[in-house]
């Protein structure tokens, strides 16, 4: 009997400790740009979303590819782990600036920082 009561608070304990904790959530958003910049060792990519114009002196907005699930021009999907053709560089280099247009899924992570971390879950190429 006393084992039910133990188990009973500690599931009662829990519960509260689960409900009084901020649950986050991202809502996702579909951009279509061109990646300017590219970097498939990093996964660091350069995105300008269509119809944005930024100030002379605003920065690139960087996004981080955290997907492994992503689309080519075909319209094939791809969940093997490759980088997206779209974004890699020519001849093995891991670098491009081919400005390819991409379709992203993207999501901000608050980092607790000065600005958010933009991250693609998502990646369609475009061309």
């Amino acid at each position: 009997m006393l084992t039910v009561i133990a188990a009973g608070i500690a599931a009662l304990g829990g519960y509260w400790t689960g409900v009084s904790h901020d649950r986050h959530s991202a809502t996702a958003v579909v951009l279509t740009g061109a990646v300017t910049w590219s970097n498939e060792e990093t996964r660091l990519i350069a995105f300008e979303v269509d119809g944005v114009v930024r100030k002379p002196d605003d920065g690139d907005t960087i996004y981080s590819v955290l997907t492994d699930n992503w689309q080519d021009v075909a319209g094939t999907s791809h969940s093997d782990g490759t980088y997206p053709t779209c974004l890699g560089g020519n001849g093995g280099d891991p670098v491009s600036t081919d400005h390819h247009r991409a379709e992203l899924t993207v999501i901000d992570w608050d980092t607790d920082g000065a600005q958010r971390m933009h991250v693609a879950v998502r990646v369609r190429c475009l061309d």
